[in-house]
């Protein structure tokens, strides 16, 4: 099987290393074999190759949290019948066996209406590259918008980090839910991505004040709701542009820093402040997600084709994109093509 594993800490280009024959991965029992059509990277996959995540697994491992493709082999305790089946969900990357290789494990622990633990259906029609743009960006998105922020097609949302993987899903989301959007991305090329993915108006965080720019669009009121995935002055700047009974969804921290906002500082305006996390939630909340993510795709509303896809072989250089800041949508990297 061939896999890029992680074997010491430091950058990817330094410490990704391809292995043309590492032995077939077995499942233990609740776990599922996959063989992986392709997988997502991000912005966490580098920091575990730095040490510098609270998940980094221990060394070895095989990066990637999600990954979409077919079902192949079974642990003890899971349902023969899944066996064959296409489905899209977490990696096993905890424990080794991510999803950048030929091969990952994905955990199975009990069935619920479709879903078996995090493991959910992909239709005919979807490409396994599509499939695995999203999980973890849209199933963030969902969680942000509709169950914590309660988005209406009344809001006004603005998205830092617009043009990256979660970013870029709630765009499209928020979008698909008639909500206006205002996207802030970082130079002009990012600045057209997020306007192809459908945002209405868009801050160049590097040539605007985001404060200004986002009240000047509002006619002064500011923003209803900030999706904020960045953290550090970028969130600074959108909480000081969000309106009376605002909602800030606090979903990361990709310049480093979590965004510095006191509790006292909500009172005032009766702004809610949101953590928003796609884990712990039930199966039939899941499913419920995926399916309405679905029915977007499928009218045209979700756009997956938007990442940016490499072969299995330029895994490095797909790293070294997120790590350069280059992203624009969510990084794919292609394993076995599916023929639909």
């Amino acid at each position: 099987m061939r896999r890029w594993v992680v074997e010491s800490f430091g950058e990817p280009k330094d410490v990704w290393t391809r292995q043309e024959d590492a032995a077939s991965l077995e499942p233990r029992p609740g776990q599922v074999k996959v063989k992986v059509e392709a997988c997502g990277l991000g912005l966490p996959d580098v920091l575990m190759s730095r040490d510098n995540y609270p998940l980094t697994p221990r060394l070895p491992f095989t990066p990637s949290q999600e990954a979409a493709g077919e079902v192949i082999a079974i642990g003890e305790g899971v349902d023969e019948a899944l066996i064959g089946t296409r489905v899209v969900g977490p990696t096993l990357f905890q424990v080794g066996a991510g999803g950048l290789a030929e091969e990952c494990l994905m955990a199975a622990g009990g069935t619920n209406a479709g879903v078996i633990y995090g493991l959910l259906p992909i239709p005919d029609e979807m490409s396994g590259v599509e499939a695995a743009g999203l999980y973890i960006p849209y199933q963030t998105a969902w969680v942000a918008l509709v169950r914590r922020a309660k988005i209406t097609k009344d809001d006004i949302v603005l998205v830092l980090g617009a043009s990256g993987s979660s970013g870029n899903a709630a765009v499209q989301l928020a979008k698909a839910k008639g909500a206006r959007v205002i996207a802030v991305a970082g130079g002009p090329q990012k600045a057209a991505f997020c306007k192809s993915i459908g945002a209405d108006d868009v801050i160049d965080r590097k040539q605007q004040d985001i404060t200004q720019a986002a009240l000047d669009l509002t006619g002064g009121k500011g923003v209803s709701i900030v999706f904020d995935p960045v953290g550090g002055k970028a969130a600074r700047a959108a909480f000081n542009a969000i309106a009376f009974e605002g909602r800030f969804v606090v979903i990361g921290y990709a310049s480093g820093e979590w965004a510095r906002i006191a509790l006292e500082e909500t009172v005032l305006n009766n702004i809610s402040l949101l953590g928003a996390m796609p884990v712990g939630w039930t199966a039939d909340q899941v499913l419920e997600t995926h399916q309405d993510l679905i029915k977007h795709w499928q009218e045209g509303a979700i756009d997956l084709s938007s990442s940016q896809v490499f072969d299995f072989d330029d895994a490095v250089t797909a790293a070294t994109h997120i790590a350069d800041g280059k992203v624009e949508g969510k990084v794919i990297v292609q394993i076995h093509a599916k023929q639909l």
